[in-house]
């Protein structure tokens, strides 16, 4: 069933429900109120009769009337209506009663005044009748209203649920690969939460399909350089093993293209883990100093063969952040600047807290980057072609996802020391995160 119908037949059977329920208590409020206004006349019509110049008549008078009266002076039935017999009506004495005779139910007022006795009654089925055609005027143009209204809830129902019909054709109308935003015109101020939640759905969708196909592309690209060379040097291989002159450069050569292709495989899966999808969004306070210490300890041995010194100058600071996140981050930045800052060069590891966030830079006294590269290093699988030392084209790619993802900031530079410096810019944690 549609909303609109639901909706129809809910408010209309309310509607009815309402207009007789009304109706009912308006015909008990009638009738006790009709029965009173009946009481009243009857009383005043008895307390006229009273008072009237009533003369004893030898003959019987008989005298039409709505009541059937009857005037009682000395025992004696001095006058009644022609609906009244000649006996007494009721044995009551003074008040109101019901009382039946003449095979009707009767409202009998009894008054006695001055040995003149009056009674006065009226049958209780026309005091019904007369409810009941109350009630019927009052409730016939309610009830002629109830296909107007009916219509009119219509209309009104179908012009509310208009931006509801457009964005389910909307939604209807779009295909597996259309993930366009949708607008709805007109909108209400209850679609408005759908309409945001659903463009931002469609949002992440098209960015991740378009991230997937994006990764896709780049490592297939960027596997078959060493895929060929690969296969170049498993020809050399093959050729010198028939002339029996495999030399260790030939083992060597193949080892350094297996690692480098371990590498951009592992990069590329580093990546797909570093997207805002598949991002762990309980963050925990990490204390950035240890942090780096740990990741400096892992490159030690790595530095001491290329005979380089790493400072590090930092006090101990708070972070909000994913610690396996953060661990990628700051060691690509640490094998870069041991990768290409060259031998016996100095690495330089700085904290900095200011007022609103926290600057990590990392800087080396290599040769560093022209300023035409600063902004191109940052793009997926984009290689200096200045330095000798080879690599992916993923490392700074990732820095910057990573930094994105925990809302901070990346800058290149040139480094006082010579080189490249980088600095990580990011939220500095405040007592509401932590509380948190």
């Amino acid at each position: 069933m549609s909303i609109q119908r639901y909706l129809l037949i809910v408010i209309l059977s309310v509607v009815t429900l309402a207009s007789f329920s009304a109706a009912l208590q308006g015909y008990k409020a009638s009738k006790e109120k009709l029965n009173h206004v009946f009481d009243q006349e009857m009383k005043s019509f008895a307390i006229a009769l009273v008072h009237s110049p009533i003369k004893q008549s030898s003959t019987n008078v008989v005298l039409h009337s709505i009541f059937a009266y009857q005037i009682w002076s000395d025992n004696q039935l001095t006058l009644k209506s022609d609906n009244a017999p000649k006996s007494h009506i009721t044995a009551s004495n003074n008040g109101f009663s019901d009382n039946s005779f003449l095979g009707k139910r009767w409202r009998v007022f009894v008054l006695i005044e001055g040995g003149v006795k009056v009674i006065v009654a009226q049958p209780i089925k026309q005091r019904f009748e007369s409810v009941e055609e109350v009630l019927l005027e009052a409730i016939f143009p309610i009830v002629y209203a109830i296909p107007l209204i009916g219509l009119l809830v219509f209309f009104a129902i179908n012009r509310s649920l208009r931006p509801l019909h457009f964005l389910s054709n909307q939604l209807t109308a779009k295909s597996a690969n259309d993930l366009s935003p949708i607008k709805i015109k007109k909108n209400s101020a209850e679609l408005a939460p759908i309409e945001l939640t659903l463009n931002r759905l469609l949002e992440r969708l098209s960015n991740s399909f378009e991230r997937e196909k994006r990764v896709s592309g780049d490592a297939a690209h960027e596997l078959r350089t060493p895929i060929s060379v690969l296969k170049i040097t498993a020809h050399n291989i093959d050729v010198a093993f028939n002339n029996n002159k495999i030399q260790q450069h030939h083992i060597d050569e193949l080892n350094n293209n297996t690692i480098r292709m371990a590498h951009v495989i592992e990069q590329v899966i580093t990546l797909n883990r570093t997207t805002p999808e598949n991002f762990d969004k309980s963050k925990n306070v990490l204390d950035l100093r240890e942090l780096l210490q740990g990741i400096v300890a892992d490159n030690y041995g790595e530095m001491e063969l290329a005979q380089q010194v790493i400072s590090l100058e930092a006090q101990p600071v708070s972070v909000l952040g994913d610690k396996f996140s953060l661990e990628i981050l700051f060691d690509n930045l640490l094998k870069n600047a041991i990768k290409y800052s060259g031998k016996a060069t100095n690495i330089l590891i700085s904290v900095e807290e200011t007022t609103n966030d926290i600057r990590v830079s990392v800087e080396d006294s290599g040769v560093g980057i022209t300023k035409e590269h600063l902004d191109k290093v940052l793009l997926r699988f984009y290689r200096v072609k200045q330095h000798s030392a080879t690599g992916s084209g993923l490392g700074l790619s990732i820095v910057k996802n990573i930094v994105e993802l925990h809302e901070g900031n990346i800058e290149l530079m040139a480094s006082k020391l010579g080189g490249l410096k980088v600095v990580i810019t990011l939220p500095k944690l405040i007592s509401s995160s932590l509380n948190s």
